[in-house]
C-alpha cells in the first residue's frame, strides 16, 4: 500500500467536513469543555500563558497547583483518548451512531491506556540505554554531549511516535483488543513509508505551533487586562477551542492514512447519524 501527503489532507477534510455536526459535539464535550476546566481549576496557569511571563513564577504556579494540574490532566487525557476513538470510529466505514461509536471508545480504552504505558515504559527503556552508552564512551558531562544526546532523543521519539501513531486505529477499527497486537499492527503498516509519515507529521506540527503562539499573543496580553477571572475563562476557551479543532482534523488524518495503508482506503464512508 502507499502513503500520499495529498490525498491524506484532502480525505481528512472530506471526512471532517460530511461528519462535522456530531464531530464538533464530541469534540465539545470532550476536548473543549475539559480544557476549560483545566484552567478554571487552575487559576494560575492563565498569567503563564500570558506573554513575558516569568519562569520563576510558572515554576511556583506549577508547584502550587500539582494537585489540580495532575487531576485535570488525567481526566482530559482519558475523555481526549474516548473523543479521538469515537471520532476515528464515526469516520472509519462502518457508520455507527454516536451512542454506538462512544461505547465502542469506552470498551478500547482499556486496550488504549495499556498500549500508551507500553510505549512509555519502551521508551524510559531506550533511552536508559542510549544514556547508559553515552555514559561509557563519555564519562565527562559536556554541553555538546548533552545537545547531542538531546537531538538523539528527539529523534528516537520522533521516530517511534510515527511507527505507533496508528495503534489507536488499529484499536477502533479493527477491534484489536490485544495492545501489543494493536502496537505491531501499527509498527508493521507504517514501516514502509515511515520517513514520508513523519515527515507529513512534521508539516502538521509546525503552523500549530505558529498558530498557537500567534493566538496567545493576539488573546494573552488583552484578556490579562480584562481581569484574572476573564483571562482564566478566555485563555481556556481559545486554548480549548484549537484544541479540539486539532483533534477533529487529526482524528480524520488517522483514519485517512490507516485506510491507505491497512486496504480500507475504498470502504465507503457516509456521515454518521
Amino acid at each position: 500500500m502507499t502513503f500520499d501527503m495529498s490525498r491524506t489532507w484532502t480525505e481528512a477534510l472530506g471526512l471532517t467536513r460530511a461528519n462535522f455536526q456530531i464531530l464538533a459535539i464530541i469534540a465539545g464535550v470532550f476536548l473543549l469543555l475539559p480544557g476549560i476546566l483545566f484552567y478554571v481549576a487552575a487559576p494560575d496557569l492563565a498569567a503563564m500563558s500570558a506573554p513575558g511571563a516569568d519562569a520563576e513564577a510558572i515554576s511556583a504556579a506549577i508547584a502550587e497547583q500539582a494537585g489540580p494540574i495532575v487531576t485535570f490532566g488525567l481526566l482530559s487525557f482519558i475523555l481526549g483518548q474516548i473523543a479521538y476513538m469515537a471520532m476515528v470510529a464515526l469516520m472509519g466505514g462502518d457508520r455507527p451512531t454516536v451512542a454506538q461509536a462512544l461505547k465502542l471508545a469506552a470498551r478500547r480504552l482499556p486496550t488504549l491506556v495499556a498500549a500508551f504505558l507500553i510505549f512509555i515504559i519502551g521508551l524510559v527503556l531506550i533511552f536508559t540505554i542510549v544514556g547508559l552508552i553515552a555514559a561509557l564512551f563519555a564519562p565527562r558531562e559536556s554541553a555538546g554531549l548533552n545537545l547531542l544526546l538531546a537531538i538523539l532523543i528527539a529523534l528516537i521519539s520522533a521516530y517511534v511516535v510515527t511507527r505507533l501513531s496508528l495503534t489507536l486505529p488499529a484499536i477502533v477499527l479493527e477491534g484489536e483488543r490485544n495492545p501489543l497486537r494493536a502496537l505491531a499492527a501499527s509498527w508493521r503498516l507504517t514501516r514502509p513509508h515511515v520517513w514520508k509519515i513523519l515527515a507529513f507529521y512534521i508539516l502538521l506540527v509546525i503552523p500549530y505551533m505558529v498558530l498557537s503562539i500567534v493566538l496567545g499573543f493576539i488573546f494573552g496580553l488583552p484578556l490579562a487586562l480584562a481581569g484574572p477571572d476573564i483571562a482564566t475563562f478566555g485563555l481556556g476557551l481559545v486554548n480549548g477551542l484549537l484544541g479540539a479543532l486539532v483533534g477533529v482534523v487529526f482524528s480524520g488524518i488517522l483514519v485517512s492514512i490507516y485506510g491507505q495503508l491497512a486496504g480500507r482506503a475504498d470502504e465507503r464512508r457516509q456521515p454518521a447519524s
